[in-house]
């Protein structure tokens, strides 16, 4: 019999720095996890093993009487690991293997998170391992609900980008554009202006966080463009102020502006209302699986009437059935670029 999970303990510092470096991945060790008193018949999960994610699962999971298979997925978050190739049939394959559950429950169904969608498709998973795939809800405060009420049935479900969370992103984000440009203008104008460039953009990160969503621009450089010349505006008004020479003048405002423009293209990345579909992202990042600006096409015949699943997976509800029960996009700005549909049809008829 497996020796149930111990405890999972949180020390304020390991948060913290969680926080503060969330853009890194924090890796948790892979395998199996146990919690309660689990029999042949009880549910498996399966998450990342970024560390922050596991001791959140956990946390739920701990009222259970359940498995937890922690995949290989590079210590990053199961959205960014889903979207950029980390999390996948594979790292699927290996959580089963590394864990040994075959040899523990009778039944072969794994719940995975909802946003594993883009990554994992299902009948490989099914094709290589036995296993079939369910998906929970996005979030995982929704879980015991979901189990209670809706397990193992899939349900609608959209992602949020909340404003605590956006906070918390924009604090980790803010380690970019501080980083690019604090540190030469360290070197080039001395160790104050660096640290008060480090210190403008953690504070422009997070501000921007919280009015992000209201913004009446897109994401990227629409948002970009403006922002820098507003921060470039600031700058230059802030050292003539100040009376500071012509190498201020110049200095101040090209500093403010990179600054803006890069807490603009960069937090899109975090977003996951918005992630998927930044080509900025999709050049830095090839292995995400969906290509700049990609949108869906439904091959009507072959889709099958009455088939909701792709509507379902769908994270901003982009798609729904249209009058002869077919799957149709009707929200082409609301799609982003996930390719959740593509992966979970199961007769291959989204492309």
């Amino acid at each position: 019999m497996p020796v149930a999970t111990p405890a999972v303990t949180t020390s304020p510092l390991r948060s913290a720095t969680q926080l503060l470096f969330r853009s890194f991945p924090f890796p948790t060790e892979p395998g199996l996890r146990v919690f309660g008193n689990p029999d042949r018949t009880s549910p498996v999960f399966v998450t990342g093993n970024f560390d922050h994610t596991v001791r959140l699962v956990s946390r739920v999971l701990r009222d259970y009487d359940c498995y937890l298979l922690v995949a290989p997925t590079d210590g990053v978050n199961v959205w960014c690991a889903s979207a950029g190739g980390h999390f996948g049939v594979d790292q699927v394959e290996a959580a089963i293997k590394l864990s040994g559950i075959d040899d523990l429950v009778d039944h072969h169904r794994l719940v995975l998170p909802r946003l594993t969608t883009p990554g994992v498709d299902p009948k490989e998973v099914r094709r290589r391992t036995g296993w079939r795939v369910v998906f929970g809800p996005i979030d995982i405060a929704d879980l015991p609900t979901w189990l209670d009420e809706s397990f193992p049935r899939l349900v609608s479900d959209r992602v949020t980008f909340p404003l605590r969370t956006r906070v918390e992103m924009g604090i980790g984000a803010g380690l970019w554009p501080a980083g690019l440009l604090g540190v030469p203008s360290l070197l080039i104008a001395g160790w104050k202006a660096g640290l008060a460039v480090m210190a403008l953009s953690y504070v422009l990160s997070v501000l921007f966080a919280v009015v992000y969503p209201r913004l009446p621009t897109k994401p990227g450089l629409p948002q970009a463009i403006p922002l820098a010349a507003i921060t470039g505006a600031i700058g230059f008004g802030a050292a003539a102020v100040l009376g500071q020479g012509l190498f201020g003048l110049i200095f101040w405002p090209v500093v403010m502006a990179g600054v803006g423009a890069l807490v603009a293209l960069d937090f899109p990345s975090w977003s996951p209302t918005d992630v998927c579909k930044q080509e900025l992202l999709c050049f830095l990042y090839p292995a995400t699986l969906a290509p700049p600006g990609f949108l869906p096409t439904v091959d009507e015949p072959a889709c099958i009437a009455g088939c909701d699943i792709c509507v379902k997976v769908c994270p901003k509800g982009a798609l729904t059935l249209n009058m002869d029960s077919k799957a149709f996009l009707n929200d082409p700005d609301g799609c982003i670029s996930c390719f959740a549909c593509v992966q979970q049809c199961p007769v291959d008829a989204i492309s």
